[in-house]
C-alpha cells in the first residue's frame, strides 16, 4: 500500500490472492502423499487407517521444508520502501540548506544594497523570505501526526489515537466475524463433506477449486472496493457468506455439484479480513501507522479464537445445523456492524 498509494485496495487484492493459491497445489499433493489409494474415511467421516495414520507426521515435515523453502525466496526479493520519516528529514535538511544559503546571499546583497541607498522595501521582502523558509523548514516536524510531501498532506492516525476511534472498534468486531467463519470453513468442510461423500480425492478437489476462487475474487473485491467503498463492499460479501452458511445443511440434498458450489462460494467471501480491512486501514489511518493498527485489529481476531472451541465443544454435540447456525449468526453481526460503520471519505 505504501508502494502503490493510490491503488490500496487493488494492490492488496493481488498481494493476498498470493496466500490463497497454494490450496490449490497443496491438498491435491497432500491428499497424493497420505491417501494415495483414496481410501474411504470411517462412517463418522474420520481415517482410522493405520498407514494413513503414520504417514501424517511425515507429511509434517516435508511442508516444513517447503514452506522454509518458500520464506527464504521471500526475503531474498523483499525490499522495503524509503520511509516516510526519511524523506521528511531529507525535505527539512534540504529547506534548511536552501534557507541558509539564500540567507548568506541575501545579506551580502542587503550590505552592498544599503551602501547604494535601495528602497527599504527590498529589505521587508527579504526579511518576509526568510521568515517563510524558516517555517517551512520547521513545519516538517512539528506535528507528528503529519507527513508534508513536497506540496502534499497526508493525515496518519498513530496506534494511541486510533484506539480512540470508533472505526478501529467497528473494524476489529468485523474482523472477528469474518475470520471465524473463514476458519471453520476451511477446517471442516472436508470434515462435514466426507459425511455424505466417500470421495476423498474429489473432497480435496474441491479444495483446490475454492483456493482458485479464494485467490480470484481477493483480486476482483479489491477492484470493487478501489471502485466502490468499503462499506457497500462488505455489505455484499457478508450477506452472501451469511446465506450460504445458514443454508450448508442442505447441500447433501444437491449431492457433490452442490456442495462444490457452496464451498467455493464461502471461500470467494473471505476477502474481507486480508483484503477489505487492511485497504480501508490504510485510507482510514494513513500509511505510515498502518502495519501496527492491521495487527492490532487482527489480534483481536486471534485472541477470540481462544474462545470458539469452548463455544463449538458445546454446540457440536447438538448437530451440525446448529453448528451452521452459530457461524451464520456470527457473520450476520458483522453484518449488522457494517451498516453502521461511519464511511469516511476516500484518500
Amino acid at each position: 500500500m505504501e508502494w502503490f498509494p493510490t491503488k490500496k485496495s487493488i494492490v492488496t487484492g493481488i498481494v493476498a490472492s498470493g496466500i490463497a493459491i497454494s490450496p490449490v497445489f497443496m491438498n491435491i499433493i497432500q491428499t497424493l502423499f497420505v491417501n494415495p489409494y483414496n481410501l474411504p474415511p470411517a462412517s463418522e467421516g474420520f481415517f482410522k487407517n493405520d498407514k494413513i495414520i503414520e504417514s501424517v507426521p511425515v507429511l509434517f515435515l516435508v511442508m516444513a521444508s517447503v514452506a522454509g523453502v518458500i520464506l527464504l525466496i521471500g526475503l531474498l526479493m523483499y525490499q522495503e520502501l524509503q520511509r516516510q520519516t526519511i524523506q521528511e528529514e531529507r525535505i527539512s535538511s534540504e529547506l534548511t540548506t536552501i534557507y541558509t544559503t539564500s540567507r548568506q546571499s541575501c545579506c551580502k546583497e542587503l550590505s552592498e544594497s544599503i551602501t547604494k541607498n535601495v528602497d527599504c522595501r527590498t529589505v521587508i521582502k527579504t526579511e518576509e523570505l526568510f521568515v517563510s523558509l524558516e517555517e517551512d523548514s520547521n513545519k516538517v516536524n512539528v506535528d507528528d501526526e503529519k507527513s508534508y510531501s513536497y506540496g502534499e498532506v497526508e493525515l496518519h492516525v498513530s496506534p494511541r489515537k486510533a484506539l480512540k476511534m470508533k472505526e478501529f472498534y467497528f473494524l476489529s468486531v468485523v474482523c472477528i466475524c469474518s475470520y471465524y467463519p473463514f476458519i471453520f470453513v476451511n477446517v471442516s468442510y472436508k470434515t462435514y463433506g466426507q459425511t455424505f461423500i466417500s470421495d476423498d480425492t474429489f473432497l480435496s478437489t474441491i479444495g483446490s477449486v475454492a483456493g482458485v476462487v479464494h485467490a480470484l475474487s481477493r483480486v476482483i473485491v479489491g477492484l470493487i472496493q478501489n471502485k466502490l467503498s468499503y462499506k457497500l463492499t462488505c455489505l455484499l460479501l457478508l450477506g452472501v457468506k451469511t446465506v450460504l452458511l445458514f443454508t450448508l445443511v442442505v447441500t447433501p440434498y444437491g449431492g457433490e455439484v452442490m456442495y462444490m458450489i457452496w464451498i467455493c462460494g464461502l471461500f470467494a467471501t473471505f476477502s474481507i479480513s486480508f483484503v477489505c480491512i487492511p485497504a480501508v486501514v490504510a485510507e482510514i489511518f494513513g500509511t505510515k501507522y498502518a502495519a501496527e493498527i492491521i495487527g492490532m485489529i487482527l489480534f483481536t481476531s486471534s485472541a477470540c479464537m481462544f474462545l470458539w472451541p469452548l463455544v463449538l465443544h458445546r454446540i457440536t454435540s447438538l448437530g451440525w445445523f446448529a453448528t451452521f447456525c452459530v457461524t451464520a449468526s456470527v457473520s450476520l453481526t458483522g453484518l449488522v456492524v457494517t451498516i453502521f460503520f461511519p464511511e469516511s471519505q476516500r484518500t
